[in-house]
């Protein structure tokens, strides 16, 4: 489906109000950002036909966690390819490997630096575009 010139959508998914703050204040401006509560919100939004550009997740969440989310979408032949950034406040290397080896692209350590997180997102979409 071709879009015009529309800002991008980025799904935010994390349960901490403060987080989807920050997020919202340092994102809003480049991108239309939708904002759920968990992985469950997240999946429901996107079966209701919802297109996206990219997702952050956080990575401890109610319903259904970032790992979860991230082995339904990549088995989904409609949302493998939705490119998927996990946040989290765990900083075990071996968390970090297990979310790539399980598709995620990026993997951001909470509490960040919101213009790391803009420069990732860019560069996703930029790669992302790329090979389109």
């Amino acid at each position: 489906m071709f879009r015009k010139a529309e800002k991008r959508v980025i799904l935010i998914m994390d349960d901490a109000p403060g987080i989807q703050k920050i997020l919202s204040v340092h994102l809003q401006k480049d991108y239309e950002l939708v904002l759920k509560n968990d992985g469950m919100e997240g999946m429901e939004w996107l079966d209701e036909g919802h297109s996206v550009d990219l997702i952050l997740a956080d990575l401890k969440m109610p319903n259904l966690d970032g790992k979860e989310f991230l082995q339904i979408i990549r088995s989904s032949n409609f949302y493998k390819d939705i490119p998927v950034i996990i946040l989290s406040a765990e900083s075990e290397s071996g968390e970090r490997i297990d979310c790539l080896n399980k598709g995620a692209d990026d993997f951001i350590e909470k509490p960040f630096n919101p213009a790391e997180v803009l420069a990732k997102i860019q560069v996703i979409l930029r790669r992302y575009k790329g090979s389109a």
